[in-house]
Formats: C-alpha cells, structure tokens, sequence
C-alpha cells in the first residue's frame, strides 16, 4: 500500500491550480482577440459607410446646385440624359436614359460618335457624328444626324464648343 504525504498533497494542488490559471488565461486571450477583430471589422464598415452617405449627399449637393444655376449636372465628367424624341430611334428610342461624358477635347470627336450638343437656338439634341469637317482656318466642325432612317442631316453644323457631351452607354430601365 501506497500512502500520499500532506506534501505530496500540497505539490499537487499547486500544480494544479497553476495548471487551472494558465488554462483561463489562454481561453480570456481568444475572446479577447475575436471581440479586438470583431470591433475592427465594424468601425471599418461604420468608416465606410459614413464614407459612402457623405459622398452621395456631396453628389446630391453639387446636382441640385447645377439644375439651380440651369446647368446640366455631372458627377465626375459624366452626366445623364433622357431621350426626349425619335430622332434617334432605333438606337435609343423615347425615354431611354443615357450615360455621357463629358470629352477632354472635343474637337477631337470621329464619325459616328453619339454626342449630345447644344444648337444654336439653345436645344438640346443628341445625334451621330456622320462628317468631320475640316474648315479652312484648321478648325474642325460637325455634320450630325439623328439615326432614325426618315432624318435627314442637321441644316446646321455642330461647332466642338457646343458638344455637351460623348455617349457611353444606354442605361436599361426597363
């Protein structure tokens, strides 16, 4: 028979109570490093979408300020457009929303760029470049056309200081 000293005894409960906290202290640093990650993540995405709200109320404000001084809004060079009439069906037919840009150079434009441009009465058209004109003074001018077959090309010709605009995309709504 084997007996067990009080010493003994006392050996073992220290080993064990040491065993007990270096345990707990390795379980408290996983919480401890899944709440450090877990707050990280959400001040990251709080930081980003704060980002995201001031950007769109920026955009918001400069569109409202532009529709209020008469101008056409844009948003980083591009601007939106509504195809008010058939001038240029089938391409973009009545109500089709367009995404322009507005051109570095625009009298650097080719035939058969969709550009949307001012005419000299004040409207706003948006029809194909169909001929690049060189004048004789080394400027560039425009013969434009709507793309609908029964058009004929616009009388006038487009000047690169009333292009608003160069077509990117229709945007499909519906």
């Amino acid at each position: 028979m084997y007996y067990t000293t009080d010493e003994q005894i006392e050996r073992m409960r220290e080993e064990l109570r040491l065993a007990k906290e270096k345990r707990q202290k390795k379980g408290s640093l996983k919480p401890l490093q899944k709440i450090n990650i877990q707050a990280i993540v959400k001040v990251t995405g709080l930081f980003i979408f704060i980002i995201v709200v001031i950007s769109l109320l920026f955009i918001l404000y400069s569109v409202l300020m532009a529709k209020s001084r008469g101008e056409t809004p844009d948003v980083l060079g591009y601007q939106l457009y509504v195809v008010k009439s058939n001038s240029m069906a089938p391409t973009l037919d009545v109500g089709t929303v367009i995404l322009s840009k507005i051109p570095e150079d625009s009298t650097k434009l080719d035939v058969n760029d969709i550009v949307t441009f001012k005419t000299i009465s004040g409207a706003v058209v948006t029809h194909r470049i169909i001929e690049v004109i060189e004048t004789g003074d080394g400027k560039v001018k425009y013969r434009t056309k709507g793309d609908n077959p029964t058009n004929s090309p616009d009388t006038e010709l487009l000047d690169p200081e009333r292009v608003m605009a160069k077509f990117v995309l229709k945007i499909p709504l519906t």
